[in-house]
Order: structure tokens, then C-alpha cells, then sequence
């Protein structure tokens, strides 16, 4: 695996302690209930490598199909997930 894109991974922080295999990206809304901060803060404590972004949105904000839809948010997070992807799966 070349990279990974991670959004509002709720599992994410339970396995901090390992070692990523690849550059990694993480979203995450700072309205998300399913997520607190404190577990954000805990990856980035132990990764501080990682690009990790926070949105002022809720859990599923990428997603057009969901209340918590947030399209300036989604849209930020598309154009920093299409640039890292492109600086990081290059041959």
C-alpha cells in the first residue's frame, strides 16, 4: 500500500500504538459524537507525522446522502485527499 485516506475512522485511536506502512491522511469532525477529541488527540499524539485535519462538522460530513452532510467541509477534505493522493501514489 502506497498511502491512506481515513474519514472519521472511529476505531482509528485503539490502534495508535502500531506503525502506519504508508504516508496516512485522517478526517475528522469536531461535532462528532462517535469520535471525541481526546481520541483524535491520542493518534496524533503518537503519530505527529500523520497529516490529521478536523472539520467543524459531524460524523458522516463527506456524505451526500446523510443530515450531517456538510459540503464546505467535504469539499476541503476532497481537494487535501486528491493532492495527498497524488503526491503519494506516483510510480
Amino acid at each position: 500500500m502506497k498511502a491512506a485516506v481515513g474519514y472519521y475512522g472511529g476505531r482509528i485511536a485503539s490502534y495508535a500504538h502500531e506503525q502506519p506502512k504508508c504516508p496516512v491522511m485522517l478526517h475528522f469532525g469536531t461535532q462528532d459524537k462517535h469520535i471525541p477529541k481526546v481520541e483524535v488527540d491520542k493518534i496524533r499524539a503518537a503519530h505527529p507525522e500523520l497529516e490529521i485535519y478536523l472539520y467543524d462538522a459531524d460524523h458522516g460530513f463527506n456524505c451526500d446522502a446523510r443530515a450531517s452532510y456538510n459540503p464546505e467541509a467535504a469539499q476541503i477534505a476532497r481537494e487535501r485527499t486528491l493532492k495527498f493522493l497524488t503526491e503519494n501514489l506516483r510510480s
